[in-house]
């Protein structure tokens, strides 16, 4: 058995390098740059509420919370991070969003939750993308607790108003070998199909990057690892941009490039 500061210690290096990650294809996604098939959202549920106010043409408001992949640790800062490219990939059509980067390195989903009264529910949010799953992973944490706590926190931000997406954790190979995320990836699942939420399948799309050889994420340490974390943060928040807009009407959208169908 690996010992659990072994384990921590893995996943905070793999989030350096991994924390590259790319995503959908869409109106917004880059189609050379991020290929990807349309299964990973093409059953998610669309976002009726943050598609109306987005082109309401009033101000919207998306904050994210999640760790440190969130925070765009690998790429050198929040400037880089998928929330800030996400709302530059928005800025076009819908200059009056503003998405809000609400991450804490290390955060568990207990901590988020905690932190929706005070940190997320005062800024009136319509939409609220929750990244979790990663530390409870780590740490071994009880799923049927992890489940529970989640459950929580959308009671409460739907209950404020605002809609949720979830996001799931990272996939590499070095972790996959000593960290047996799956229990939560499934418990993630569970979540957003009983509460009809989307799931944005962030260690899917990694993992079809890894297996189907589009993409070396395999970039290293240093300066070539920074740039491929700032590019492959842009694939991301270009792939939320596009679930998030996704019940839009085409006419109002920008023009979608053809992708893996």
């Amino acid at each position: 058995m690996i010992p659990a500061f072994l384990r921590y210690s893995i996943v905070l290096m793999a989030a350096m390098v991994v924390g590259l990650l790319p995503a959908v294809t869409g109106a917004f996604a880059q189609e050379r740059e991020c290929p990807m098939p349309e299964r990973f959202y093409t059953f998610e549920r669309s976002l009726t509420k943050t598609a109306k106010a987005l082109t309401s043409r009033r101000e919207v408001v998306i904050a994210a919370l999640g760790g440190a992949s969130t925070m765009g640790v690998a790429a050198g800062g929040l400037e880089f991070a998928w929330p800030a490219r996400m709302a530059s990939a928005l800025a076009e059509r819908f200059p009056r969003t503003k998405v809000i980067n609400l991450a804490v390195g290390r955060q568990t989903a207990k901590r988020g939750a905690e932190r929706l009264d005070h940190d997320v529910i005062p800024l009136k949010p319509t939409l609220v993308i929750w990244e979790t799953g990663t530390m409870e992973a780590v740490r071994g944490t009880d799923v049927d607790e992890f489940r529970q706590t989640v459950q929580t926190g959308i009671d409460k931000i739907r209950a404020a108003g605002a809609e949720v997406v979830l996001m799931n954790m990272q996939f590499s190979r070095a972790t996959e070998a000593v960290i047996h995320f799956e229990p939560y990836l499934v418990a993630l699942r569970e979540l957003a199909d009983v509460n009809d939420v989307p799931l944005f399948h962030r260690h899917g799309i990694m993992r079809h990057w890894a297996e189907s050889g589009a993409l070396d994420l395999r970039a290293g340490d240093g300066e070539k690892g920074r740039e491929l974390a700032v590019k492959l943060y842009d694939c991301i928040g270009r792939a939320m941009a596009d679930l998030v807009t996704r019940g839009i009407p085409a006419a109002k959208r920008l023009n979608r490039p053809g992708g893996d169908r």
